[in-house]
């Protein structure tokens, strides 16, 4: 009596198994904008095609303050003070150092 009924409960799943196997799965279908899980803000629409700006040359300069002149026009003096301590810091590094040959 046992095994009749082992025998109806395994055809029975596979029958089961067999039925749910021939189902077509069934693809997830895109959310609704707004609906909960969605991506807030949603992704833009395709861009319009505008039509270009065309350029007209370079902007204008805008002419300098009054009593200045352009710069560039007049070369600034060197106003630069020589630094005692740059050029012995120069003239030490230039040296070779005692018991070392100097890497070429």
């Amino acid at each position: 009596m046992r095994i009749p009924i082992l025998v109806t409960m395994i055809l029975a799943s596979g029958l089961a198994t067999l039925t749910w196997a021939q189902q077509p799965m069934r693809m997830p279908s895109a959310p609704e904008a707004g609906s909960p899980g969605t991506a807030t803000p949603q992704p833009y629409g395709q861009p319009s095609t505008a039509v270009p700006i065309k350029r007209q040359g370079t902007a204008p300069l805008l002419p300098p303050p009054q009593g200045q002149p352009l710069p560039g026009a007049i070369p600034r003096p060197n106003s630069d003070q020589p630094i005692p301590q740059l050029d012995e810091q120069i003239r030490r590094n230039s040296q070779e150092l005692d018991g070392q040959r100097k890497q070429d």
